[in-house]
């Protein structure tokens, strides 16, 4: 009997020998893993010695911008870090960051893309299609918009309304082909119910609801005019029987 007992308790302390063996083995192994990753991590081999940014022109602004210390592994960039701090330059719309092994940084940029030129009693800036202001650069060539506030670079208007309605102008207005017939170079935008639309000549009045119908109606009157080799003041199209105002031409 007691022979028994002394063979039972063998076989426990065997067992939880083995089982201790187990979990300080597997527990070696775990902390190998990690250290030598993260020795193989840190090897010079992959600090970040080239920096790749997409379009190359802004490549020395983005190199001062975003520094990075001599001795950074490629993988402890915090890329979401990065990210955050190129969205906060003003002319970057978006940016997609990548990293090729062993040791170089790809930043693709998207550049805002002037879209409209705003012009108000204080000031004038360019304005992508998203809303943000842009600063005036030489030759910009689109329309110019009067009757929304001009903000600081880089900020976005709080005049969404107004903005989604020139969308949809500029959206209709090519639908149409209205520039075949009646080019417009400015736009007067400060009352809603009473968008003017003109060229150097002449003007369209329009509203902001039911744009698609007015412009619709405009490409057909405007076709009439030109068929009729008829001059106008402007047109009004707010209503459901558009109006057309005839250009006195004085007699000689």
């Amino acid at each position: 009997m007691r022979e028994k007992l002394i063979e039972g308790r063998k076989k426990r302390i065997k067992k939880w020998l083995t089982g201790l063996t187990i979990l300080f083995s597997a527990g070696f192994l775990i902390f190998l893993f990690f250290f030598i990753q993260a020795w193989f991590k840190n090897l010079s081999i992959f600090y970040v010695k080239n920096l790749i940014v997409e379009p190359a022109e802004y490549e020395q602004l983005i190199k001062t911008y975003i520094p990075l210390s001599k001795n950074t592994s490629i993988f402890t960039l915090q890329l979401d870090e990065i990210y955050s701090k190129l969205k906060q330059i003003y002319f970057v719309e978006d940016c997609y960051l990548e990293r090729r092994i062993p040791d170089t940084l790809v930043i693709q940029l998207k550049i805002r893309t002037p879209w409209v030129l705003v012009v108000d009693s204080r000031s004038a800036a360019l304005m992508d299609r998203n809303g943000f202001f842009l600063p005036l650069k030489e030759n910009f060539n689109g329309w110019n918009i009067k009757g929304m506030k001009v903000d600081e670079i880089g900020v976005k208007t709080t005049e969404t309304e107004k903005l989604e309605i020139l969308k949809e102008i500029e959206q209709w207005y090519n639908y149409y082909g209205i520039s075949n017939l009646f080019t417009v170079n400015t736009i007067l935008i400060e009352d809603i119910n009473k968008i003017e639309l003109n060229s150097s000549e002449a003007t369209l009045l329009i509203r902001g609801e039911d744009i698609e119908k007015q412009l619709e109606t405009a490409k057909k009157v405007l076709a009439g005019c030109k068929e009729k080799n008829l001059q106008f003041e402007y047109i009004d199209l707010r209503f459901q029987q558009p109006y057309v105002k005839e250009k006195v031409i004085p007699k000689t």
